[in-house]
C-alpha cells in the first residue's frame, strides 16, 4: 500500500513539475513573441522627423502593442510624465574614471566643483568610456536599433553628442560637458527654484498665436531646459555659426522621456544607419523612402544645394568634418529639432502658453539690442502663420517658457564669452561656465579637405 502511495505521489509530483515547466515555456514564448513583435530591429520603421504636419508630437505615445515605429518604441520604453519632478542627478562623461592616473588634473578640479555643488541633494555620475556600452545596453535593451546606431557611429564626437541625449532621455537630470564648471547652487536655477518660476508665470501673460485658445500655464517644473549658445545678430552670421539662433547642448537639463529628446534620438539613429558605410543598403528598407534625404547627412546645410558634392558617399572616420558633426548630432540638428517641436506644439495644441518677458515694452523707445527689435516680425509670424520664429529667442536677457520648455538667455551657460550680449560669470543669470577645452574640432578640420 505504501509503495502504491509512493508511486502516486511521485507521479503527482511529476505532473505538477510538467505543468509548471509547460507554463514557464508558454509564458516565455508569449513574452518573447510580444517583444520580438515590438522591438525587432529588422522590422522597425524609421519615420521622418521633418514632414510631420499631421502628427501631434506632444501627444505621441503607445497606441498599440504591435509597435513597428521607432518613435512609438521610444515612447513606450520611456514614457514622458510632465507632472514628475526633474531628477536630481548630474551626468558627465570622460575617457577614464576619476580614479585613473590619466584623468586630467584640470578636469579633476572641474569635476570636484560639480561634486561639491551636487552635495547630498543630487547624485553625480561620471561615466568613463568603458562603462558606456554596458550602461546603454541596460537602458536601451528594448530598442536595439538605437544601440546599433550608437555602436556604428564612425567618430567619437558623434557618440559623445548622442550619449548625452540618450542618458537624459532614459534617466533625466542635468548633463554638462567635462570642461564646464557650475557657478550657482542647483536650487537657484530657474527650473528648480519655485519662486523664480512663479515670478516668471505671474509677470508674463501668454502671447497669442493664430490658433491659441485658453492657454494653460503649467505650474509644475519645466520638462526641458536649454540655453542659447549663439545669437550672432550680424549680417555675416552664416560664415561663423550653424544656425542664426543656436541652442546650447554642452549643458542640458531634462525630465526623462521628453519628446524633444525622442525626436532627436529618432533623427540621429536614422541618420547614422543611412549614412554609414556598412549598414546603408540594409537600412534603406527601414526608412520612409518618400523623404530619404532627410536622413542623408550629406544633404544638410549648404551641401544640399551643392550639385558637385558626393551626396551618396558613405561616412567614415576619415571623411567626417565639422559640418557633419554640427548637422548630425551637434548644435545644428539640436536647434532644428527643438524649433520644429516648438512649432509642432502650437500647430496642434491651442492651449499651449508662450511666455516671453523679453517682448514687454519698457519704454516707447525700442532698444536695438533687445528682443523687442523683432516684435513686429514675431507678432506677424505667430498670429498669421502660427509659427514661432527664431527671433522669438534672440537678444534675450530673461528666460522664456514655451509650454514645458524653458529657454535661458545666453548668459546662463555662456558667460564671459564677450560677444553676443553675454554677460559675466558674476551675473545673476550665469549658471554654468564653459571652458572650451574640447578636442574634436581640430580633427574635424583636418578631415575637411577629404
Amino acid at each position: 500500500m505504501s509503495k502504491i502511495r509512493s508511486l502516486l505521489d511521485r507521479r503527482t509530483s511529476q505532473v505538477i513539475t510538467l505543468v509548471v515547466v509547460l507554463y514557464i515555456v508558454i509564458f516565455l514564448h508569449v513574452s518573447n513573441s510580444k517583444f520580438d513583435r515590438i522591438f525587432r530591429s529588422d522590422k522597425t520603421h524609421l519615420p521622418t522627423t521633418s514632414h510631420i504636419d499631421g502628427l501631434n508630437l506632444k501627444k505621441c505615445g503607445l497606441q498599440t502593442k504591435n509597435i513597428e515605429d521607432l518613435r512609438d518604441q521610444l515612447s513606450f520604453a520611456f514614457p514622458y510624465d510632465p507632472q514628475a519632478r526633474i531628477p536630481r542627478r548630474v551626468w558627465q562623461t570622460w575617457k577614464v574614471g576619476t580614479d585613473s592616473m590619466d584623468f586630467p588634473s584640470t578636469f579633476r578640479r572641474y569635476q570636484e566643483d560639480w561634486t561639491v555643488m551636487a552635495g547630498d541633494s543630487f547624485e553625480h555620475s561620471l561615466v568613463p568610456d568603458d562603462h558606456i556600452e554596458p550602461l546603454l545596453e541596460n537602458m536601451y535593451a528594448e530598442v536595439p536599433l538605437v544601440l546599433k546606431a550608437f555602436k556604428e557611429m564612425p567618430a567619437t564626437i558623434l557618440k559623445a553628442d548622442f550619449l548625452r541625449y540618450l542618458l537624459l532621455f532614459a534617466r533625466g537630470g542635468i548633463y554638462s560637458d567635462m570642461d564646464t564648471i557650475p557657478l550657482k547652487p542647483f536650487d537657484s536655477w530657474p527650473s528648480l527654484n519655485k519662486h523664480k518660476m512663479k515670478t516668471l508665470r505671474k509677470e508674463n501673460s501668454p502671447i497669442p498665436f493664430k490658433s491659441s485658445k485658453n492657454p494653460r500655464v503649467p505650474d509644475e517644473e519645466p520638462g526641458f531646459i536649454i540655453g542659447i549658445e549663439a545669437d550672432p545678430d550680424r549680417a555675416d552670421w552664416n560664415d561663423w555659426y550653424a544656425r542664426r539662433i543656436q541652442f546650447c547642448q554642452w549643458t542640458i537639463q531634462s525630465k526623462p522621456g521628453h519628446p524633444i529628446l525622442r525626436e532627436l534620438i529618432l533623427n540621429i539613429t536614422a541618420t547614422t544607419l543611412y549614412s554609414v558605410a556598412d549598414t546603408k543598403s540594409q537600412s534603406k528598407s527601414l526608412i520612409d523612402l518618400s523623404y530619404v534625404n532627410d536622413y542623408n547627412v550629406n544633404y544638410r546645410d549648404k551641401r544640399g544645394l551643392n550639385e558637385t558634392y558626393p551626396h551618396e558617399e558613405a561616412k567614415k572616420s576619415t571623411n567626417i568634418d565639422g559640418t557633419d558633426i554640427m548637422n548630425w548630432t551637434g548644435p545644428g540638428i539640436f536647434s532644428d529639432i527643438t524649433l520644429e517641436y516648438i512649432n509642432n506644439l502650437i500647430a496642434h495644441n491651442p492651449d499651449v502658453a508662450l511666455l516671453n518677458g523679453n517682448l514687454d515694452a519698457t519704454s516707447e523707445e525700442v532698444d536695438p539690442k533687445s528682443t523687442r527689435k523683432f516684435y513686429k516680425k514675431i507678432s506677424t509670424s505667430l498670429q498669421s502663420n502660427n509659427v514661432v520664429p527664431w527671433e522669438f529667442f534672440s537678444l534675450m536677457t530673461k528666460p522664456a517658457l514655451v509650454d514645458d520648455i524653458l529657454v535661458l538667455p545666453i548668459t546662463a551657460f555662456s558667460p564671459d564669452v564677450e560677444q553676443m550680449e553675454a554677460k559675466s560669470s558674476k551675473d545673476e543669470m550665469a549658471l554654468v561656465k564653459h571652458m572650451f577645452e574640447g578636442s574634436w574640432k581640430s580633427e574635424a578640420d583636418n578631415n575637411a579637405g577629404h
